[in-house]
């Protein structure tokens, strides 16, 4: 009781239970006084009836009687304690169950007066669709009252100028007729107003069915919710249990790498491990090279860039020379026109071989500057191949590096393994699957290492 505090309620409970706990202790004690006072009356009145010589036998009664009263009044007293113990237990888990009760039934109120406002306001929109029912009711009433007085003004006028039979005919027509039109608006109206109704209860249908929905959504949420918590806990469970066998691990692992190891063995791991770095060199090496030609080839291309521009940039140089020498010719053509037609002959038979060699030269341009532009094709490609070589070489390096720290790990796992072997050596020896995938690892290493070379 004083380690958590109760509610009041439980409090007073408990009050009134130790009472009676209180009261049923005084009642048996005060029921073995008056037995055992009884008894000694009746005791004494027998030892006087009874000779000196009985005087033994009814103390010893006496004595077995009074230990007997004691042991029923210990007995009673520990099965009363009993009780009232479970009495206490049984009313502490009745007000723990009240109380729950009491916080569903909160739950049931809270939920019961989101559907009541729910309902509420259903019933405002159907209150308005009412009154907007009965405005446009009132509205179609009071248009047809005022259409009615202008017919029976027309009738009474058209009437005036007939017969009175006749009069009397054309007015029940139009009472008919008017008759008809308002049973048919009531009709429309009553049609209009049912299904409005129909309407308001396909909505509060709708409504009861979103709340149930979304009572069974919470429901289930909350059940999913448990579940996780559930699957949380469990996780959390095993991670704790995972990470205890790792560290029991790591310190069997420490205590066997402590332990005596036999040197063939070490040295033998040592020379793998120098042999694999070897090879591990040789491949960077390898890779070294690779991306030392490649920079080459792509030096080349840009030397080979810059040569195709130089040939380019004098061809055209060559051609601004041609035609400033045919400006020349024209020039000294056009002034020496007027002196001799034999010289213009031989001025144009120059110009034509001229233009001739210029056109030989453009020619031999271009076809320097297509091959140039060629020999920079087929390096580009060359370089595209290098380059994938380059890639597909650092990747198998990669990988490489990978197997071998893999062959590491495996390589200390077997000398874990052979540091306990060596308790036990009346086993034969067995090739592990580790060791004969390095095996194969170096097997492939000098296949690659081969095609490398050739």
């Amino acid at each position: 009781m004083d380690g958590f505090r109760l509610p009041p309620v439980i409090e007073e409970v408990l009050d009134s239970s130790d009472e009676l706990c209180e009261l049923k202790t005084e009642q048996p004690t005060m029921l073995a006084d008056t037995l055992t006072a009884k008894e000694r009356e009746s005791l004494e009145e027998k030892e006087e009836t009874v000779g000196d010589g009985e005087k033994g036998q009814q103390e010893e009664e006496k004595e077995v009687k009074e230990e007997k009263s004691e042991d029923e009044e210990q007995g009673g007293a520990k099965s009363e304690e009993e009780e009232v113990e479970d009495l206490r237990a049984q009313v502490i888990q009745l007000l723990l169950e009240l109380e729950e009760t009491r916080e569903v039934s909160q739950r049931n109120e809270e939920s019961f007066m989101e559907l009541q406002g729910l309902l509420e306001e259903e019933r405002l929109a159907s209150a308005h669709q009412a009154e907007s029912f009965t405005r446009q009711i009132q509205r179609l009433q009071g248009g047809r009252a005022a259409s009615c007085p202008l017919r029976l003004q027309n009738t009474h006028r058209h009437t005036l100028c007939l017969s009175p039979a006749a009069q009397l005919r054309s007015v029940q027509e139009e009472m008919d007729s008017l008759e008809v039109e308002k049973e048919s608006e009531l009709e429309e109206v009553q049609q209009e107003l049912r299904s409005a109704q129909e309407e308001v209860l396909v909505l509060q249908q709708a409504a009861e069915e979103a709340a149930a929905e979304r009572e069974n959504d919470i429901a289930s949420l909350q059940e999913e919710l448990c579940r996780l918590r559930a699957e949380l806990q469990r996780l959390y469970a095993t991670t704790a249990e995972y990470e205890l066998e790792i560290t029991t691990l790591r310190a069997e692992m420490s205590m066997k790498h402590r332990n005596s190891m036999p040197p063939g063995d070490v040295t033998q791991l040592q020379e793998e491990v120098v042999s694999l770095t070897d090879e591990r060199q040789t491949l960077t090496t390898n890779n070294q090279q690779l991306s030392n030609k490649v920079e080459q080839l792509q030096q080349q291309r840009d030397e080979r860039d810059d040569m195709y521009l130089a040939v380019r940039g004098e061809g055209g140089t060559e051609h601004q020379r041609d035609v400033q020498m045919k400006v020349d010719t024209y020039i000294t053509l056009s002034q020496s026109e007027h002196q001799d037609l034999d010289s213009c002959s031989v001025q144009k038979d120059i110009c034509s071989s001229e233009l001739n060699v210029l056109k030989v030269q453009l020619r031999q341009a271009e076809e320097t500057s297509q091959k140039v532009q060629r020999e920079c094709d087929g390096l580009k490609d060359e370089l595209a191949e290098l380059q994938q070589l380059y890639g597909r070489s650092q990747r198998e390096r990669t990988v490489l590096e990978q197997e071998l720290q893999c062959c590491k790990a495996e390589l200390q796992r077997l000398v874990g393994r052979k540091s306990q072997n060596c308790t036990r050596p009346s086993e034969p020896p067995v090739l592990s699957t580790p060791f004969i995938g390095m095996i194969v690892i170096v097997a492939l290493i000098w296949c690659w290492w081969e095609e490398l070379a050739s």
